[in-house]
């Protein structure tokens, strides 16, 4: 009979010992270019299962829906996934809900991090349908084998770009051609898209490019020409063909400039060769994005037919070679005048065109002073029609830029210091509510779960729990002794998980320590506290910060317990 009495205690009631809270749950769905046409792994299908999932669980209530379409799992530079994040910062979303582990990402370092960091410091739930895998109930062994899977992921991820790139060199050895797109006087044969035919839109201009260089116009004088007389450039081209690019997405003309005349002008695609792997990565051996250089490329001659002689194509080399000879005899000339680096690199862009800003180099009229001012590369290229006149002065910038960092280094102590006090605060106040009697029931409630825990095993052992009772219950209770080990740990520390995090390594109070005594901007600091700048073409610079959800954390823990100790 007490075996009969204590199965009866091992079967609590759900409502009574677990507490309802309603998670604000956004849905995040992912579907790379090589998971295309497998319907399991279909947008609509994913979507499907988890509102499925959400409609079966109703403490979860879906908030928000976030889709990368088209996206490698390999990293997280993924739009929706960082809007998402945004959201989370924003305390609009606390939870997350994928259809695997594989949909949140396949690079095991990076996703295993995400789970293990990431959703802890914003006590972020995450779910992983398919993998029965959810931060909130899980245990060490289903942590373990979300960690396998994560392997398994990135292995697949590795040898998927192993096939790919074996297959991509073959067809480059071939002759294939392998782009996105076609060069510009070029379309792709609609009966074999790796083989280039000739575009009678486009043809005549690249000719007319040669031709002209070929008389000695200059690159800026082609660009003049072919935009003067409303020649749309490949960019533009492509845009008005209803082809998007991350070249044409602003709001603006695309129009010819240096940089494309001069690929153009010595592309041996025109004279009917193919040379390719001009840029090169290797997943799976750990290599990022690169330039290659020309003995690396993969070089087919005679793969269709040409657009301009071969004859005239060297005639066009000389002229590039003579006025790439002139050009480094002037270089130098200035040489024993003082120079600068553009310490802010991609960082720096135009508001208006999102051009990178260009550091130039004036000199004085009596040859003996140097003045060094950011421009807008567009406006200088091509004038008002393209942009406007965004300048400043790099001394006033730098001057700017290290103030704003410096104040920012004061509000961020400032807000630590308040924590502190804060906390201190309610130290105190949890010693007056009589501490030690929350304490002890606390303790109390915790080894009577635990004394139920042991119980279950025991019945399970003598056969009076089956299988699937023993691991239903016990992961109910499971749930409740990790809350109430949690509660604990609060209470006798006198701060939060996310308070303890929060004073503890973060990236802010590591770069103060560094940069705090610091007299100048200099190129570490901008690399270490600038995410993005952008200049007005009034004047006005905007500047967003590396790590700023570490502020909206302390601002956020800060408002928090000034409630708590009021």
């Amino acid at each position: 009979m007490a075996r009969v009495s204590r199965k009866k205690q091992t079967i609590p009631a759900t409502s009574a010992d677990t507490s309802v809270r309603i998670w604000k749950t956004a849905l995040y769905v992912r579907l790379s270019v090589e998971d295309n046409g497998t319907d399991s792994d279909s947008v609509e299908n994913q979507i499907t299962l988890l509102e499925d999932y959400i409609a079966n669980h109703p403490y979860l209530k879906k908030v928000a829906l976030f889709v990368d379409n088209g996206y490698t799992g390999t990293d997280f530079l993924r739009p929706e996934f960082n809007r998402m994040m945004e959201a989370v910062q924003a305390e609009i979303v606390d939870c997350i809900i994928v259809k695997d582990l594989s949909r949140l990402g396949r690079n095991y370092i990076e996703t295993s991090q995400f789970i293990e960091k990431i959703c802890p410091f914003y006590n972020l739930r995450f779910i992983a349908v398919n993998d029965n895998y959810d931060t909130a109930t899980v245990t060490s062994e289903g942590q373990l084998s979300a960690s396998l899977q994560n392997i398994v992921n990135d292995y697949y991820a590795k040898d998927i770009s192993r096939k790919v790139t074996s297959a991509l060199q073959a067809k480059m050895e071939r002759g294939d051609y392998i782009g996105n797109y076609a060069p510009h006087g070029y379309r792709k044969d609609p009966e074999n898209k790796n083989r280039l035919l000739i575009d009678p839109e486009t043809a005549p201009v690249i000719q007319q490019i040669f031709e002209w260089r070929a008389e000695g116009i200059s690159y800026m004088g082609i660009c003049k020409k072919l935009n003067d007389a409303g020649i749309p450039s490949p960019g533009q081209h492509k845009l008005n063909q209803g082809i998007e690019t991350n070249n044409n997405k602003k709001q603006r003309t695309v129009l010819w400039n240096k940089h494309k005349i001069t690929e153009i002008l010595k592309d041996i695609v025109y004279i009917g060769h193919l040379a390719q792997k001009k840029g090169s990565q290797c997943l799976y051996g750990g290599i990022t994005y690169h330039i290659t250089s020309e003995d690396e490329w993969i070089v087919v001659k005679n793969t269709h037919e040409p657009l301009i002689s071969e004859e005239l194509f060297e005639r066009v080399q000389q002229i590039n070679s003579a006025a790439l000879e002139r050009q480094k005899a002037n270089t130098g000339k200035y040489d024993h005048l003082p120079k600068e680096k553009n310490i802010y690199g991609k960082k720096f862009t135009c508001a208006d065109c999102g051009s990178i800003m260009k550091l130039h180099r004036s000199i004085s009229t009596k040859k003996d002073k140097v003045y060094f001012t950011f421009k807008c590369p567009t406006y200088a290229e091509h004038g008002s029609r393209a942009c406007s006149d965004v300048k400043m002065r790099k001394a006033d910038l730098d001057e700017a830029v290290f103030t704003f960092i410096k104040s920012q280094m004061e509000v961020f102590i400032d807000m630590e210091n308040t924590l502190r006090r804060l906390l201190a605060m309610k130290k105190a106040k949890l010693k007056q509510n009589n501490t030690q009697q929350e304490i002890k029931s606390l303790k109390q409630k915790l080894a009577h779960k635990q004394s139920i825990l042991s119980g279950m095993y025991v019945d399970l052992k003598e056969g009076l729990l089956s299988q699937e009772d023993y691991g239903h219950h016990r992961e109910i209770i499971t749930a409740d002794i990790k809350a109430l080990e949690l509660k604990l740990s609060e209470v006798e520390s006198a701060k939060s998980e996310t308070e303890e995090q929060l004073t503890g390594e973060m990236k802010w109070k590591f770069m103060i320590q560094r940069f705090y005594d610091a007299t100048e901007m200099t190129a570490e600091m901008a690399d270490a506290f600038i995410e993005t700048m952008k200049l007005h073409k009034d004047g006005s610079l905007e500047i967003k910060l590396s790590y700023m959800d570490e502020f909206m954390a302390l601002t956020t823990t800060c408002e928090r317990l000034r409630k708590e100790v009021a």
